[in-house]
This record gives structure tokens, sequence and C-alpha cells, in this order.
């Protein structure tokens, strides 16, 4: 226990530290080296914690969200590779949320849930809608990820009320996603206000990511319960 909250803290403080100092170290050409490892860094001990809970689907969603954020930073031509690397990781999730869920059907029969889970596909149509230009050509890509999230999401939504650190964990990572690409296609042209807004979108996106890390723990082994 005593271990997982010191890879907990020292993993925060390297999330907090790249989003507040990471966008210097995209000066001159890519690829990025150290900008990439820096950036990966955080996730990549979110992963570590899985693998020593023995829970491997975790692990690899958390792993390959850490090859997703290597990705991205890597250089601008590795940005689809990136997102395709972010949806293979949420496919680890839906298995994991599904084989420790309480089965599709019990979850709509929750009002809670499933006016959640209409709140969500109706974001994530807006989000795709407004956020990325139909004429650009990652507009298909994107929006085939975005329904990938989604699922992820919304999947998550049928785990027992005791995982609702999962549940949370899944709509952070939602919207950080909204940031990333207001982020790219909307760019603040105000230095200061942009940099926070990565800042806000980068601090929801680890953080999405560790409530999942940490809800998730051995949701592998555990049955089921209402």
């Amino acid at each position: 226990m005593a271990l997982r909250t010191i890879l907990l803290v020292l993993s925060a403080i390297l999330a907090g530290a790249y989003g507040a100092y990471g966008s210097s170290l995209y000066a001159g050409e890519p690829p990025f080296i150290v900008g990439t490892i820096f950036k990966a860094s955080g996730i990549i001990i979110l992963g570590l914690v899985a693998l020593l809970a023995c829970s491997r689907l975790l692990a690899a969603g958390l792993l390959f969200g850490a090859l997703g954020d290597a990705l991205l930073a890597w250089s601008p031509d590795t940005f689809l590779y990136g997102a395709f690397a972010f949806l293979i990781g949420h496919l680890f999730y839906i298995t994991l949320w599904l084989r420790g869920g309480l089965g599709i059907g019990a979850a709509l029969k929750s009002p809670p849930r499933f006016i959640g889970a209409l709140a969500l596909i109706a974001a994530a149509f807006v989000m795709t809608s407004l956020l990325v230009p139909r004429d650009n050509a990652m507009f298909a890509p994107l929006a085939v990820y975005t329904g990938v999230l989604t699922l992820m999401a919304l999947c998550s939504f049928t785990l027992p009320a005791t995982r609702w650190l999962v549940m949370l964990g899944a709509v952070l990572f939602f919207i950080s996603d909204g940031f990333v690409a207001w982020n790219m296609f909307h760019p603040d042209p105000d230095p200061t206000l942009a940099h926070w807004r990565s800042f806000a979108g980068w601090m929801i996106y680890w953080g999405g990511q560790a409530a999942i890390c940490f809800g998730a723990l051995g949701l592998h082994k555990k049955a089921p319960s209402p």
C-alpha cells in the first residue's frame, strides 16, 4: 500500500511538472525525444502500479495510453498513431469493465446510469461536430476514435457502484480528449491562456487515468456485486 502511494505521488509530480513546463521541450525539429519520455513517464508509473497488482488488462490499457502520449509528443506526423494506441488501450479497458460489471441490462435499469449514458453520447456528437472541422482529413479517424472512447466510458457505467472512481476516471478521460481537440483545432492566440488551457486538459487526463488505475485495482479477480 505504501509503495502504491509513493508511485501515485511520483506520477502526480511528473504529470504536474510536464503540464507546467513540458511545452518548453518542443522547440526545434521533431522527434522530441525528451518531451516524449517526460510526457509518458507519469502514465508508465500508473501502468507499473497495475502490473504490481497483477491486473494485466488494466496495465495494458494504461501502457497503451502511455504509448499514445509518447506518439503524440514524438512528432506531429505520429498523431494518428498515438490516437490508435489510445484506441487499443480503450479496448483493454472495455474488456475489463464488461468482465467486472453488472451487465448492460442491469445498468440500463438504473435511471442515473441511463441518463448519464445518454448525456455522454450526446456530448460525443456535440464535441466531434463542434471541435473537429468536417473538411479536415482527421475528421473521420478522430470520429471513430471518439466512438470507441465513448464506448469505454459507457461500459464503465456497468460497473458496481463501489467502482465509482473508475466511472469518474472514464468521464474525465472523455473530457480531456475534448481539450485535445480544442487546443489542436482552435488554438488560443494568447500564449498565457493557451498554456493554462493545455495544462487543464493534461491534468484532467492524468486525473482520469489515475482514477481508472486505482479504482480498477482488484477488479480482475473480484466477482461483481450490486
